[in-house]
């Protein structure tokens, strides 16, 4: 797993390894007849980019302290442009592109987290978790996954977090904390699980019952480990099948 800490560096390194591995191919490909234009004015929007976030960091160190309003909306605007280019790779076939790009998903969203921005769309950060995890298998990995995934949880926009649209199962919030729970448990971290529960029975109480529930089968389909095993007992009690969320 490629590092995952918010840092402009990695971010500006991957990026730049996948627009020139984009740019060879569209040279041997007719994938993006327009690729001309889209590919030079992309890599120049992101080269701004990086010199705004750097601004950013440089007066954050001055004054102690950033525009929160200024990351957010620096945030919005660079998962934007990360998904422009994951849509250019995806058209030029560059299948083994998607990890390195999830990952400038991610980075990207832990940078505005780190300064105090609010991430106001989700669904291509989930989405980029989910592929991390579902090629991660190592528990250490899985547990600073897990830490990852809490940072961009406390950073997710209140509008979201509300959770007003409680019809749609599909929902990205939805599925970060359902995934933020799996991620834990993967990780044999009995710390990571409990913060991870936690966050799970206060925002998602509806889906807790059922988690729990099948958390336990997979203890035994799987054959966890006992420790982890009686952190899931121990909320599967908690949130039985006849309980009430009144």
């Amino acid at each position: 797993m490629q590092a995952l800490d918010g840092k402009i560096t990695d971010i500006e390194t991957a990026l730049t390894g996948v627009m020139e591995t984009c740019k060879q191919a569209n040279a041997h490909s007719s994938a993006l007849e327009d690729a001309e234009t889209d590919l030079p004015t992309l890599e120049q929007a992101f080269a701004q980019l990086m010199d705004v976030m750097n601004r950013i960091e440089s007066d954050t160190r001055a004054a102690g302290a950033g525009s929160t309003g200024d990351v957010t909306e620096i945030g919005e605007y660079a998962l934007r442009l990360q998904e422009t280019l994951s849509g250019i790779a995806d058209k030029l076939g560059l299948s083994e592109q998607k990890q390195p790009l999830a990952c400038v998903s991610i980075n990207m969203a832990l940078w505005v987290a780190d300064h105090d921005g609010r991430l106001e769309s989700l669904e291509h950060v989930v989405d980029a978790i989910a592929q991390i995890a579902n090629s991660t298998q190592d528990p250490q990995q899985l547990e600073q996954l897990s830490s990852v995934m809490a940072r961009i949880i406390n950073a997710v926009s209140v509008l979201i977090s509300e959770d007003l649209e409680k019809m749609n199962p599909g929902r990205p919030w939805r599925v970060l904390l359902l995934n933020y729970g799996i991620v834990a448990t993967r990780s044999h971290n009995t710390a990571s699980m409990e913060a991870a529960f936690a966050e799970l029975t206060s925002k998602l109480p509806e889906d807790a019952t059922r988690f729990f529930s099948e958390g336990m089968q997979q203890m035994d389909a799987l054959d966890y480990p006992p420790h982890v095993r009686k952190v899931m007992e121990k909320y599967h009690r908690e949130w039985p099948v006849n309980r009430s969320l009144h």
